[in-house]
């Protein structure tokens, strides 16, 4: 699978079982933030936190399913760089 901006709001909400607009709203927090630096994890934290009105556990469950998500997609396209033959 191709993930772009969709297909990544559209795994998160699959993963998190949260609505696609609250998706939409976490990937605004991590494109603003360059979210695989550990130095931004605290400050995505505290905006996931405010912004969803979400306890820390939450935030931080986000933060780690989205991480999870991008280094899946990161190694699907170091393994197949020219995409699969489908």
């Amino acid at each position: 699978m191709k993930m772009n901006k969709t297909g990544f709001i559209n795994e998160l909400s699959k993963q998190l079982s949260l609505s696609v607009e609250k998706c939409a709203v976490i990937n605004d927090i991590l494109e603003e933030n360059f979210f695989i630096s550990k130095k931004s994890k605290p400050k995505i934290i505290d905006e996931l936190m405010n912004r969803l009105d979400i306890n820390l556990d939450s935030a931080e469950n986000i933060y780690d399913v989205s991480v999870k998500i991008y280094n899946s997609e990161l190694k699907n396209k170091l393994h197949h760089p020219f995409g699969s033959k489908d």
